[in-house]
């Protein structure tokens, strides 16, 4: 009787989602419809439900480390392969995406493809984008991780991957995790030193972005940017 309901919600949930798309569906039943497709059996309510009580989002729980998905009790390791394939090719199409046109031409396509790139990364990291004289993406570099307010940047290895690449120009990209937009002197700092090494091998910074949970800041836009 019980298999009975279920069937008859999994029914129900994949209706609506055929008849008006995924913004007919809460969170937890597009979890829900994830997961119908490994476990195809049960009640997989309360499994969508502490997957995003943990990961707090959908996007939190495709971007969270497989081992900690498969903490969460009644997930194996299809349904954290599932989540892993769904990232990487979400990621695959934004290359795609991008491979082509120039990623410049609008500040809200630099966000998307870095958002959907570099995902909620727990600790910090920095990356660069490197472009070429369309100002499309060569090569997107993670140049270094680290604990939470700990990750060294060293301009000599930006710049050498850049003419490495053959690039023109590039974006710097780092992360405040405990969700800060504003640049420290650090970021100040680093923004300068590259600048200015930049212009000298004739090879631009073009921004310097600041990723949050929920926010980017693009450095160029302040009035501290180097000119």
């Amino acid at each position: 009787m019980e298999e009975h309901l279920n069937d008859g919600h999994r029914e129900r949930l994949l209706k609506r989602f055929n008849e008006n798309g995924i913004a007919a569906l809460a969170d937890y039943e597009v979890m829900e419809l994830l997961l119908t497709c490994v476990l195809p059996r049960g009640d997989v309510k309360p499994v969508a439900k502490n997957l995003l009580k943990k990961f707090s989002s959908v996007s939190g729980v495709l971007n969270a480390p497989p081992e900690e998905v498969r903490a969460v009790k009644g997930i194996g390791p299809r349904a954290a392969q599932l989540f892993a394939f769904i990232r990487q090719l979400i990621s695959y199409c934004l290359k795609e995406k991008y491979q082509n046109r120039p990623l410049m031409t609008h500040q809200g396509d630099v966000e998307e493809y870095l958002r959907f790139h570099f995902g909620p990364k727990r600790d910090e990291f920095v990356a660069a984008l490197f472009l070429d004289t369309g100002n499309r993406v060569i090569a997107t570099d993670l140049i270094s991780e680290g604990t939470v307010n700990q990750c060294a940047v060293y301009p000599r290895s930006i710049i050498e991957r850049a003419l490495r690449n053959g690039a023109v120009s590039f974006i710097l990209v780092h992360n405040h995790p405990g969700g800060g937009k504003e640049p420290s002197q650090a970021d100040w700092d680093i923004t300068h030193r590259l600048y200015q090494i930049g212009n000298l091998l004739e090879i631009r910074l073009l921004d310097h972005i600041i990723i949050t949970g929920e926010a980017t800041r693009s450095l160029s836009k302040h009035s501290r940017w180097p000119t």
